[in-house]
């Protein structure tokens, strides 16, 4: 975990998960998006970070009743947490 906050993340991490949503829509300036690729370049936390949105969009975006099929909530639970097990919160489904 990198220094620089009590979340472990730097001020430039910070940044560049505030510009995720804008750069995966195309929507960055080009200095800013250069910016940011620098960065994630760099950065193995922050790339992975991209790559979890980036599937969550792409998974999500099959929904379209509401319902999660097992198998979209399993890859998700894969993205986030390493494997294709769901785990729900106490209490939780």
């Amino acid at each position: 975990m990198r220094a620089g906050s009590r979340w472990g993340r730097t001020t430039g991490c910070r940044e560049a998960a505030g510009l995720v949503t804008d750069y995966l829509e195309g929507e960055l300036p080009a200095g800013r998006r250069r910016s940011l690729e620098g960065h994630l370049a760099s950065c193995a936390e922050c790339a992975v970070h991209l790559e979890q949105i980036r599937v969550t969009v792409r998974v999500l975006g099959c929904l379209g009743t509401g319902v999660v099929p097992d198998r979209v909530l399993s890859r998700l639970c894969g993205a986030f947490l390493g494997s294709g097990t769901p785990s729900f919160p106490e209490g939780g489904q």
